[in-house]
C-alpha cells in the first residue's frame, strides 16, 4: 500500500503557504512605499538646495535674472523637469497615470508628485522658493 498525504495535511500546508505569503507581500508592499518616501524627500531637497545655489551662483557673478527650473511643457511624459538648476534632470509623469514618486508639471511654476495612487504633494516656485502647498501635515511629514 502506497503511502500518501492526507487531505488534512495538504490543506494544512496551503494554508501555511497562505499566511506567509500574505506576511510577506505586505512586508514587500510597506518596504516599497518607504523606498517612495525616501525618494520624494530627497528629491524636494535635491530640488531646494539646486534652487540656493543658483541663488547664490547669481549673486556672486552679479547676474540679476529670474531663475526658470525648466522649460518643460505642461502634463507631459517623460519630458525632463529641473533640467536649469540640476546637474540631471527628472523624468515627468501624467496626471492620468499617477506614477508614484514620479514629478508633474501642472503649471508654469506648479508641480506635483504623488506619493501613491490616492495622496500627492503640490509645489509651487515663487519669489524663488519651492514651496509645499498640500496640507501642513503632509508637508512636514516631507520637509
Amino acid at each position: 500500500m502506497k503511502k500518501a498525504f492526507s487531505l488534512l495535511e495538504i490543506i494544512f500546508v496551503i494554508l501555511l503557504i497562505s499566511i506567509l505569503a500574505l506576511f510577506v507581500i505586505s512586508k514587500v508592499e510597506d518596504s516599497l512605499e518607504f523606498g517612495n518616501k525616501a525618494k520624494i524627500k530627497s528629491e524636494i531637497a535635491l530640488i531646494r538646495n539646486a534652487i540656493v545655489k543658483k541663488l547664490t551662483s547669481n549673486r556672486l557673478l552679479n547676474i540679476n535674472e529670474t531663475i526658470k527650473l525648466d522649460n518643460a511643457s505642461l502634463e507631459i511624459e517623460n519630458s525632463n523637469l529641473f533640467e536649469n538648476i540640476l546637474d540631471f534632470s527628472l523624468l515627468s509623469t501624467t496626471t492620468q497615470k499617477k506614477d508614484s514618486a514620479k514629478w508633474i508639471k501642472n503649471s508654469s511654476n506648479g508641480y506635483k508628485i504623488y506619493i501613491n495612487k490616492e495622496q500627492f504633494l503640490q509645489f509651487s516656485f515663487k519669489n524663488n522658493t519651492f514651496l509645499c502647498e498640500s496640507s501642513k501635515e503632509l508637508c512636514e511629514s516631507f520637509e
